[in-house]
């Protein structure tokens, strides 16, 4: 059995409220920005929303936002038992904290925030900061192994069941069908017009490519592969610019005639990259060389902080 101590208990804290931080960024981001700008978001936040208009429509709009965050749960809820079934686990609890958290800081806004700060003076306005907003949200809830639920909980359960299985196009499709469903529903019921569906659309795209972008960090590294000649003049002044190591692989010739070569894999600052190629030009101008993208280091988890141009 695991030992419990207070490094854990404190762990356990820190990762359950930053988990409540996401889902409270989420409920601003749908009662701030996205609702009273008559957007429709992917997901079960889209469809609550969708099926919340055709309700109201019979009860009244008056009636939106306590509809919509019962429909929010109700949605959520067949999921999170699913969740719990196939998946249990720390993702599970934290996901369905989420969707309670999300829940009811949706009725407190509904019932205690003043109309001002429902914005709907500029759509491309709301568009982006609640599209910032709810990238940031799932960045964070993420990050310590949690969701906003929905759509990600589908995921889950089919990379777990299905490996190999391309998430990415499946829950695109769906949230596509969701948004122009929804959109179709509000310019109809609400007279929007057909610029509800492009917004809607940049909301999505928006809140994802926050996302990604907080994933990769603003100064991701760069992995460069180096085939030269010059291999100890270009080693010597890498090591002596930069606060790094590097490695040397052996490159097997293909004419008789050529000199000898190796491959030399350096990992940089993606700041650092027009300096390196600076280096390689002077060192040896025919080196041939490949440029990668590096998402994330590993074995160096400070690597952004203490690996630095001198």
């Amino acid at each position: 059995m695991k030992k419990i101590n207070w490094t854990s208990i404190l762990r356990f804290i820190k990762e359950y409220l930053i988990v409540t931080v996401a889902a409270i960024l989420n409920a601003i981001s749908l009662f701030c920005f996205v609702d009273p700008s008559y957007l429709i978001a992917g997901g079960v936040s889209g469809l609550s929303s969708a099926v919340s208009y055709i309700v109201c429509h019979f009860i009244g709009e008056s009636y939106f936002n306590i509809v919509k965050w019962i429909i929010y749960f109700v949605l959520n809820a067949p999921l999170l038992i699913c969740s719990l079934i196939f998946l249990r686990g720390d993702f599970t609890f934290k996901t369905i904290w989420s969707t309670v958290v999300c829940t009811a800081a949706g009725f407190l806004f509904s019932a205690y925030l003043p109309d001002s700060f429902a914005f709907n003076d500029s759509k491309i306005i709301a568009v982006i900061f609640g599209g910032i907003i709810i990238g940031y949200s799932m960045y964070i809830a993420s990050e310590f192994n949690g969701s906003n639920g929905g759509t990600e909980i589908i995921a889950k359960i089919v990379a777990k069941k299905k490996p190999g299985t391309d998430l990415s196009s499946v829950i695109l499709i769906s949230n596509l069908v969701i948004l122009i469903a929804g959109s179709v529903i509000v310019m109809i019921l609400q007279d929007q017009r057909l610029g509800v569906v492009v917004y809607s659309l940049i909301y999505i795209l928006t809140g994802s490519s926050v996302m990604g972008m907080l994933k990769r960090g603003f100064n991701h590294p760069q992995k460069f592969l180096i085939v030269t000649t010059k291999y100890e003049e270009l080693s010597q002044e890498i090591l002596t610019s930069f606060k790094r190591g590097l490695s040397y692989m052996k490159v097997e010739n293909t004419r008789e005639d050529s000199e000898e070569r190796k491959l030399i894999m350096v990992v940089v600052q993606y700041r650092q990259v027009p300096r390196l190629k600076r280096i390689i030009k002077k060192c040896d101008p025919k080196a041939f060389t490949i440029v990668k993208d590096v998402h994330e280091v590993f074995s160096r988890p400070l690597f952004n902080r203490s690996y630095k141009t001198k």
